[in-house]
């Protein structure tokens, strides 16, 4: 049988959903395992921690999903962000280039920084600086960038920083939803696992009883051998004649 890591929680959640459903709809399946301690009660229980593991993991895929929108837009308004700061920041080193002081209020003295919160503070000490500080308005004003243009520049750091709260958050709460699933699903294959060890000694007579709650009958090495021989013989007799 393959291992957990091999199989999809798709797959596990199916197998589950086969074994429970069916052991509590077929009255003989039912007989014959509560001769071995589940009982409808105790199959009702895997029923309960089959529900819990497939509501986990449809919140789980939902959180992943709005975390790979957060991320997406995220990205995007990064980009119109980065464009604006550069924007500014190449006009005000054209326009100050003989004021470094001019310079040093903007913080283009240094290069800009690369991680998300560094650049982040970065830009917005410069469009507030270069909105508040009179002589650096009045001067980029001359070069398109009014008052007005300042704060819809402004505007776009201001989105880039709540795309990145709000991907924060959406990763958050991805990986809590990440490992409440886990341990919903640990609990459904500990219960699984032992349940299929007891319904393959209850039900070991009846290899249609045992394929309905997804247990393939195995042939043994024994009567598979006896199998190819029956049919190695018959074979050649069928040559001979």
């Amino acid at each position: 049988m393959p291992t957990k890591s091999k199989i999809s929680i798709a797959e596990r959640l199916t197998a589950a959903q086969l074994a429970i459903d069916n052991s509590l709809a077929d009255a003989q399946i039912q007989d014959l395992v509560s001769a071995y301690g589940y009982s409808a009660e105790k199959l009702a229980v895997g029923k309960t921690l089959y529900d819990a593991a497939l509501a986990a993991y449809s919140h789980a895929q939902g959180a992943a999903g709005a975390q790979q929108l957060a991320t997406a837009h995220l990205k995007s308004t990064g980009k119109i962000a980065r464009d604006a700061f550069q924007a500014l920041a190449q006009v005000a080193r054209a326009v100050f280039s003989d004021t470094p002081d001019h310079l040093v209020a903007l913080g283009l003295d240094n290069p800009m920084p690369s991680t998300t919160a560094g650049f982040l503070n970065h830009a917005t000490m410069m469009f507030d600086n270069a909105q508040s500080v009179s002589e650096i308005q009045s001067m980029l004003a001359q070069y398109g960038y009014t008052i007005e243009k300042l704060q819809t520049e402004c505007a776009k750091i201001v989105d880039y920083n709540q795309a990145n709260q709000s991907q924060e958050a959406a990763k958050g709460t991805a990986q809590q939803a990440t490992v409440i699933q886990n341990k919903a699903l640990a609990e459904l294959d500990s219960w699984m696992a032992r349940y299929i060890k007891i319904a393959k000694v209850a039900l070991r007579h009846d290899k249609q009883l045992l394929e309905k709650i997804g247990i393939v009958a195995r042939t043994s090495k024994r009567a598979a051998q006896h199998t190819a021989s029956t049919q190695a013989q018959t074979s050649t007799s069928g040559d001979a004649s």
